[in-house]
């Protein structure tokens, strides 16, 4: 991916960005080009070696910490990246699981919501009191299609993704309302060709390379939102106005 960008890249401002949940996806692609294009990136995930190995490939742009979103000290571990960092200016929340299934099971579905409410919330509230204080940050957060309207066999990710739009919604009237100066990105991948789709076919599937180039120039260019596959813009603005007799029967 080193020369996606050609000299668009070598013009970027340098900035301090963290993504939460880098270690593989678009999380991972995502950390690839901004640490390419000269920005400081520090990266978290469950898997040490993982991070470490993007570390390496990175050793002047890359700073690492391993948290788990769904254990209570992820938010002390989120503050030692900041410290180490010397700062921050966006922060990315990439970490996200779901699995659909004809069979609902407690376990899966309690797990998708602690990654993906509970974990998500903790961050989120820190990183936007964070911004609120310094008078400036940049908060992302990748939610789904599906966080639009409920899917079958998925009741759980497809409520957590609503939840995260509908969230970083609400915050982004609170800081309007009360000026605070924070920025705000939902992004809307759309099927991305990533762990979380493995060995399915779904339709308008882009590559992970191609779905990061445009995350990240979504990002540089501070979009409130970012339609990852542009016809999902469209297809969601449909499926939104689908009645619900309908909706539960045929799709």
């Amino acid at each position: 991916m080193r020369h996606l960008f050609g000299k668009h890249l070598k013009n970027s401002i340098q900035m301090k960005i963290i993504i939460i949940g880098a270690t593989s996806g678009l999380g991972k692609g995502s950390a690839e080009l901004f640490a390419q294009a000269g920005h400081l990136v520090g990266i978290t995930g469950r898997r040490a070696e993982l991070l470490h190995d993007l570390q390496l490939r990175y050793p002047a742009h890359i700073l690492t910490e391993v948290m788990d979103v769904t254990e209570p000290d992820c938010v002390e571990r989120l503050e030692s990246l900041i410290a180490k960092m010397q700062g921050v200016d966006m922060l990315i929340y990439s970490s996200g699981i779901g699995k659909a299934s004809e069979n609902i099971d407690f376990e899966n579905e309690d797990n998708t919501n602690q990654v993906n409410v509970i974990g998500f919330t903790r961050i989120i509230d820190f990183a936007y009191n964070y911004f609120r204080k310094q008078e400036h940050g940049h908060l992302a957060v990748i939610s789904s299609v599906a966080g639009f309207r409920g899917l079958k066999g998925a009741p759980s990710y497809s409520a957590s993704k609503g939840y995260q739009r509908l969230y970083l919604e609400s915050l982004a009237q609170t800081a309007h309302a009360y000026k605070h100066k924070v920025t705000f990105t939902t992004i809307i991948p759309g099927f991305v060709d990533t762990d979380l789709i493995k060995n399915q076919k779904y339709p308008l599937t882009l590559s992970c390379e191609k779905a990061v180039k445009i995350i990240y120039r979504g990002l540089v260019k501070r979009k409130r939102i970012i339609y990852v596959n542009e016809r999902w813009r469209y297809i969601v603005f449909f499926m939104r106005h689908i009645p619900v007799y309908f909706w539960e029967r045929v799709f």
